[in-house]
């Protein structure tokens, strides 16, 4: 009889202490800080391509690396991060949506960079096409 209330006290003892640790990985889950909770989104987010290129941002230009960030997490997505981390372990989000070529859009609206076009005649130096039809006028 000690002996079966010794193993009945065994298996309630390892229960407890099986319960214990999954609520420290659940919590530990919770208490994970908002960048981290980013980067994972965003490493799954990110087409591999464009995600290396963040990289390359991220290690040459920090704050350009926190802006573009800040464009893909608009303050109203800041609050759903744990959902979206969420429904992204559940395969209810697409991996690799955002390519490098997005990435690039919005480094070069941060940076103020506009699109132009430039023409080159041979033996001419290159022009902007506003530039090149300002002289066909004249």
């Amino acid at each position: 009889m000690d002996d079966e209330l010794r193993r009945i006290r065994m298996e309630k003892m390892q229960e407890i202490l099986k319960q214990k640790k999954l609520a420290e990985q659940r919590s530990q889950r919770a208490e994970m800080p908002t960048d981290n909770k980013m980067d994972q989104i965003l490493a799954i987010l990110l087409a591999p391509n464009a995600n290396r290129y963040l990289s390359a941002i991220k290690e040459r230009n920090y704050d350009l690396y926190i802006k573009i960030r800040q464009k893909i997490f608009p303050p109203q997505i800041m609050s759903e991060l744990d959902l979206l981390m969420q429904y992204l372990r559940q395969g209810m989000i697409r991996r690799g949506v955002i390519s490098v070529i997005e990435i690039q859009q919005i480094e070069r609206r941060i940076l103020g960079i506009g699109s132009s076009i430039t023409i080159k005649k041979q033996g001419q130096d290159a022009k902007t096409l506003t530039n090149f039809l300002k002289e066909d006028e004249d």
